[in-house]
């Protein structure tokens, strides 16, 4: 194989217009990762080779030293790599570490529908769940068994119902089951704050998309309803909107959590109650699908969303 050096000087020879690129050339062949290609490779390597090769090495050379200063490059994650392909040199461009958790991070976010909450329940553990009263520790193995039986069977496993106290935690907990389960075990999960959401959805009447919006909610892998018994109650959102959610995620067992500030027992006064009319019959209605989705735990003690707010 020729030195490096001969190849230049007959290029010089042979296109004497060429000078004024010979030292572009130079240094693109001297640059450090090209020239221990290039020597790596002189076995294969022809002058001709290396001739045709000028436009990929002058593109990895300038993807190489982006990288080196810390730039994006025309291929943001990707680091280029010389490789030999049929009779020239050519620039691959292959996955960073950084490209990879961009991409489970969207992936991540592609299961994971959590907007409605705030950022520490989206940020939310189950290792930073406190379990400083026996009533704690009781409702972190009650998670703990779900997760368990719902990895072997997710379509035979009764999710929870979790009412209690202000602050206590509830959402906290259902946001730390929600990371664990999509970080874990790849499921789609989807947390709706039901006030905000029957807002939402009245909201959707004027777009035309409350259909889109219900099934989208009712087909996913783990709904988890927080704050049920809260919203303003209107016959239309029991019947049209909940009771389709629920009848849907009954028929196909899919996992449906709740967390209420009321019993089992006192939302179903609280659904039977509208603007105009009482109606039991719908409520027990709605609370038959809640019953055979979830079963029911109470969770009292420290409002912890005070304690925190004032330093304690």
């Amino acid at each position: 194989m020729q030195r490096i050096g001969n190849i230049l000087e007959q290029l010089e020879r042979n296109n004497p217009h060429a000078v004024n690129l010979q030292q572009t050339w130079q240094d693109i062949l001297n640059y450090p990762p090209i020239h221990d290609f290039i020597q790596a490779h002189q076995a294969e390597l022809s002058q001709e080779m290396i001739e045709n090769s000028r436009s990929k090495l002058n593109e990895f050379k300038r993807e190489h030293e982006a990288k080196e200063r810390g730039e994006e490059g025309q291929n943001p994650g990707f680091t280029p790599e010389l490789i030999l392909n049929g009779n020239y040199i050519d620039v691959t461009y292959v996955p960073t570490e950084t490209y990879y958790r961009w991409k489970a991070e969207q992936v991540r976010h592609s299961l994971l529908d959590n907007r409605m909450m705030s950022r520490d329940v989206r940020q939310a553990t189950l290792r930073d769940f406190y379990v400083n009263t026996p009533q704690r520790q009781y409702l972190l193995k009650q998670s703990m068994d779900f997760l368990h039986a719902y990895e072997k069977e997710p379509y035979a496993t009764q999710a929870l119902y979790i009412h209690g106290s202000f602050g206590v935690g509830k959402t906290y907990l259902l946001g730390a089951l929600a990371n664990y389960l999509v970080d874990r075990l790849e499921k789609h999960v989807t947390m709706i704050h039901y006030p905000t959401f029957t807002s939402q959805i009245k909201n959707a009447i004027q777009s035309g998309t409350v259909q889109q919006t219900i099934d989208e909610i009712r087909k996913v892998d783990v709904l988890m309803i927080d704050d049920i018994g809260a919203e303003a109650n209107t016959a239309w959102v029991r019947d049209e909107v909940l009771n389709n959610i629920l009848e849907y995620r009954m028929k196909e067992s899919l996992a449906t959590f709740f967390t209420s500030n009321f019993s089992m027992e006192i939302l179903e006064t609280h659904l039977a109650k509208t603007k105009d009319s009482i109606d039991t019959g719908k409520a027990m209605r709605i609370m038959e699908r809640i019953r055979y989705l979830a079963h029911e735990v109470e969770f009292n003690g420290e409002n912890l969303r005070q304690a925190k707010r004032q330093g304690n």
